[in-house]
């Protein structure tokens, strides 16, 4: 009977000591996949195009990071993002546009933030 008792506190003690050992972990499933964003590739359908053409560049941002937030600039032209994530956007031009247009792709997240340039020539 005594062995049987000193088990059951045995038992007791050594389950008390491993749940108290366990640490709860407070991060969300979303923080362990976010990562720095990086930048992978940043593509155009074309590099020359002709001012006021019926037919826009499409342009794709390919990233990794975790939920990320993109943002597409350009000085002159119109530029439309295309799908839910803003990954792809595309840009028509018009007379003003004439030369060379940089168009930068921001990427973000809670991480940081990575930027890429692609450029067009626009021509007559």
């Amino acid at each position: 009977m005594m062995t049987l008792k000193r088990f059951s506190y045995l038992f007791v003690i050594v389950s008390f000591v491993l749940l108290a050992s366990c640490e709860k972990d407070d991060t969300k499933d979303s923080d362990v996949l976010t990562e720095f964003p990086v930048i992978d590739s940043l593509t155009t359908s074309m590099v020359v195009m002709e001012f006021g053409s019926t037919i826009p560049a499409v342009l794709s941002c390919s990233a990794t990071g975790g939920n990320l937030e993109y943002l597409w600039e350009v000085d002159l032209g119109e530029l439309f993002v295309m799908n839910t994530s803003g990954s792809e956007a595309q840009y028509s031009a018009s007379p003003c546009c004439i030369g060379e247009k940089v168009i930068t792709c921001t990427v973000s997240n809670d991480k940081g933030s990575a930027s890429e340039s692609i450029f067009l020539m626009i021509t007559e």
